[in-house]
């Protein structure tokens, strides 16, 4: 697939985040489902390895992956996402 666009002075692990987000909560992967190898998503948005990861600790930061090292990144099973930005908890669904 293509890379990210650049849109201006926004960080790509912003992009990424942004983008890995969108396909998790439009169902890309459900509840329990790995998320594809850092490697292949930094090919697949054109960006180095530590940028993926900045953008999946963010994510896992938030509730919506959890990071299990040395097995993956997968799709969180709760169905409650602590947002950093709104400081509260919400439902997923």
């Amino acid at each position: 697939m293509d890379p990210m666009p650049s849109r201006g002075p926004e960080l790509p692990s912003r992009r990424v985040e942004e983008d890995l987000r969108r396909r998790c909560t439009a169902g890309e992967w459900g509840p329990g489902e790995r998320l594809p190898p850092v490697a292949e998503l930094a090919q697949h948005y054109g960006v180095a390895r530590n940028t993926i990861a900045k953008a999946l600790r963010r994510l896992a930061d938030d509730g919506l992956v959890e990071i299990v090292p040395n097995w993956g990144t997968f799709r969180n099973l709760s169905h409650v996402i602590y947002r950093r930005d709104i400081g509260r908890v919400r439902s997923a669904a």
